[in-house]
């Protein structure tokens, strides 16, 4: 091995980091976003390395599924610390997932938390990224729903399927703190990630955890119209109320209070 390797590397990881700080600066990320996300910059590897086999379990799997692709199972080390951190395998809960796609994450959610009720919602069209052909053919979006009911079939008593766009759900469902659990994975647009967010913090128990998927996601042009736009605002806007649990390529939060 070239003695440069571990150097180049090293750079190529700073270099990285670096366009996370600028990113985080663009998208007016609070301090306690930059302060986590490099905290535990240095505990991923091991969280990772902790729960690489139950990872590598689930891969084998999945290949049982019917998926056109996997954007899901890099997050499985982190959402099993967070799990475990807080007790969830054998807990009832009420988990809602707003946005499901072919079902793999809710899949892993129903399957890992064994006394779980998940609702799915979802319009099983495709997103922006979906329907300009960058993540999707338009032969994968005519198979999605198919794929999620034959996916999900196996949890179909603890699965409840919302047909329709996130604002309809709302506008449908306008209970308060009814889920303990909450994956926010819809419409990546700034505008409809920030509706989402607030809608289900309002649907969050206190002492409820909430994923946002996607925070360093950059597919649009402009800074403002992506995920972490919405989530930093939705961070500002609620400060007090909540606690940051992990900052990755996703974050992850616990609700402590309600704000009327």
């Amino acid at each position: 091995m070239s003695t440069f390797t571990p150097l180049l590397r090293y750079l190529k990881l700073l270099k990285s980091q670096v366009r996370i700080i600028f990113y985080f600066a663009k998208t007016h990320a609070p301090l306690k976003i930059y302060i986590d996300y490099f905290f535990q910059l240095f505990h991923r590897k091991a969280i990772q390395n902790t729960y690489s086999k139950e990872e590598y379990s689930y891969r084998a799997n999945k290949e049982k599924l019917r998926l056109s692709n996997d954007w899901f199972t890099g997050n499985i080390p982190f959402w099993l610390s967070v799990i475990d951190e807080y007790a969830l395998r054998n807990k009832e809960l009420k988990a809602l997932e707003i946005g499901s796609w072919e079902g793999l994450s809710s899949h892993f959610i129903l399957s890992s938390l064994a006394k779980a009720h998940l609702t799915c919602v979802d319009t099983w069209e495709g997103a922006d990224e979906h329907k300009d052909g960058t993540y999707a053919s338009k032969e994968v979006l005519s198979q999605i729903e198919k794929n999620f009911d034959e996916n999900l079939m196996p949890y179909k008593e603890r699965l409840a399927k919302y047909k329709g766009t996130s604002f309809s759900f709302f506008l449908n469902n306008p209970n308060r703190c009814v889920y303990d659990f909450i994956y926010v994975d819809g419409s990546h647009h700034c505008d409809d990630v920030m509706i989402d967010a607030v809608k289900c913090f309002e649907m969050l128990k206190i002492g409820g955890i909430m994923v946002f998927d996607d925070y360093l996601w950059q597919h649009y042009t402009k800074a403002a119209d992506n995920p972490a736009t919405a989530i930093n605002l939705f961070l500002r806007l609620k400060k007090n109320s909540y606690r940051i649990i992990q900052v990755n390529y996703q974050v992850t939060i616990m609700k402590l209070k309600d704000r009327y």
